[in-house]
This record gives C-alpha cells, sequence and structure tokens, in this order.
C-alpha cells in the first residue's frame, strides 16, 4: 500500500513530463526558432506576382516572431542564472532599460507554469522530433536540441526538478487563487465608490438617518480596504516563498513581494484616513 503522505508528496502525472525550469526554457526557445525558420521559408517570394502588400506582411510576420524569439531568449538566459545586467550588456542596453522591456516576458512566464507545451504533451518526446527536423539541416547534429539539456545529460536531476516544479506549482496555485480574490474585492470597492452613501433625497429629511447611512457606507469600504490589504500580505508572503522554490527567478519574486507589500500598506492607510475622517 502507498504511504498517504508519499502519494501526496508525488509529483502529479503531467509534472512528470515536464523537465526543469532551465531545460523548458531552452526548449521554448529552440521551437520558437524553429518556427521563424518555417515561416522564413514560406515568405521567400516564389509567386511571379503576389497581390500588393503581401511581400511586406510577410516581412512584419517574420519581425513579429523575431521579436517572440528575442523574448524567448530573454526568459531562457534568466532560467539559466544570467543577470539582468548582463542582459542589458547583451542587448546594448542599461540594467534597468533590459528590466523594464522583458521583465513582464520573464514574470509571464512564471506565473503560467514555466513550462514550453501544455501539460498533455511530453516535452522530451516533442523535442526528440523536433531533432529530427533540424538533422535533415544538419545531419551532422542528430540530437541538437536534446544533447544540450539537463535531463539528458543528468538524468537523476530530473527527479529532484520535478519536487521543487511541485511545490512552484502549489504555491502558484495559491497566487492563482489570491489573485482572485483581490479582483473580487477591487471589483466589490469599484461599486461602493460608485455609489457613494445614498442621496440625501433619500432620506426624508432625517439627519441621524442620513449620518447613519454615510458611515454605513464608510465602514463597508474600511472594510474592503482592510481586506484586500490583507490579500496583498497574503500573496508577498506567496512570493517569499516561491524565492526558495525557483531560485533562478529570485529577484522577479522579490520585486512582486515587495509591490504587494507596498499595496498592503497603501491601502491600510486609506483605511485609517476613513477612520480618521468618522472620529472628527
Amino acid at each position: 500500500m502507498t504511504d498517504t503522505a508519499d502519494a501526496s508528496s508525488a509529483p502529479a502525472p503531467e509534472e512528470l513530463h515536464r523537465l526543469s525550469p532551465r531545460d523548458e526554457s531552452r526548449v521554448a526557445l529552440a521551437l520558437t526558432l524553429r518556427q521563424l525558420a518555417d515561416a522564413t521559408l514560406d515568405a521567400v517570394p516564389v509567386e511571379p506576382d503576389p497581390a500588393p502588400g503581401d511581400l511586406l506582411r510577410a516581412a512584419l510576420e517574420l519581425q513579429r516572431r523575431a521579436e517572440d524569439v528575442v523574448r524567448e531568449a530573454v526568459v531562457a538566459e534568466r532560467e539559466r542564472g544570467t543577470t539582468w545586467n548582463q542582459i542589458g550588456d547583451a542587448a546594448g542596453i542599461t540594467r534597468q532599460s533590459a528590466h523594464e522591456k522583458w521583465y513582464g516576458d520573464v514574470h509571464a512566464w512564471a506565473a503560467t507554469g514555466r513550462s514550453a507545451l501544455p501539460p498533455h504533451l511530453k516535452t522530451l518526446e516533442v523535442t526528440a522530433e523536433a531533432d529530427v527536423r533540424y538533422a535533415v539541416l544538419r545531419p551532422d547534429r542528430p540530437h541538437a536540441i536534446t544533447s544540450g539539456l539537463d535531463a539528458v545529460r543528468f538524468p537523476g536531476s530530473h527527479a529532484y526538478e520535478a519536487s521543487l516544479r511541485t511545490r512552484g506549482s502549489a504555491l502558484h496555485t495559491r497566487r492563482t487563487d489570491l489573485d482572485t480574490q483581490a479582483q473580487r474585492l477591487n471589483d466589490e470597492y469599484g461599486t461602493l465608490h460608485a455609489r457613494g452613501p445614498a442621496a440625501p433625497s433619500t432620506v426624508v429629511g432625517d439627519t441621524f438617518v442620513m449620518l447613519a447611512t454615510h458611515r454605513g457606507h464608510a465602514d463597508a469600504v474600511r472594510a474592503n480596504r482592510l481586506a484586500i490589504a490583507t490579500v496583498h500580505d497574503e500573496i508577498a508572503a506567496v512570493y517569499d516563498q516561491l524565492v526558495t522554490a525557483e531560485p533562478s527567478l529570485a529577484e522577479e519574486h522579490r520585486i512582486q513581494a515587495d509591490w504587494h507589500r507596498d499595496a498592503s500598506e497603501q491601502t491600510r492607510d486609506h483605511a485609517d484616513l476613513l477612520s480618521a475622517g468618522e472620529s472628527r
């Protein structure tokens, strides 16, 4: 019989299809480059009289795909430990400019699971198929893509990486749930803000009723702000844990943790202002 604790800590079946995030990012880059290569061949003008604009449209599509390659390359660099200073140097821009330009892409990669493929596809199998297509052009390199993966070079690393990925996935699931709570609370705040306290015409001239209505609205807004502040604190705590679960993206997670702590402080300050206003 399988021990309950062992079963609960075992990676989900789809996680076993995933490689390390470093490998996954390399595969994502390789597949995007393959798509660019295919698109480049498709863009070669073979028709003697293409429709007006067709040549330009094909070139613009190649430009878009090339930009995808750059984004995938930045993600792959971050997963292999390249610093933002080094990325900036490679791009001929400052560290700050590089961070502002591509930070969102790295964060999105982390938030969506750090996987090159949908869960039902096995990364190594898809990569082996890409090897075959690559070998048609470079027969001297029959395993060009897979040979550079940690899963092939260090087979024993897969179980360890799977355990890290399982922990990271659980934390990202928790963060997603908290994001949903935050969105619900912000929607509620927008409704409260738009509605405001009841208008004087609705209280039939009774000053005490009008004041009570105003206070009730302020209490609801204050409770909402305190609730969203708590959610921000919880999200910050999740990002703190992601620093150790996903060390190659520790800088990105620290930035997010700091942002949510600042957001919590600001919303608590708002709640305090509402309390001070009611006490006057």
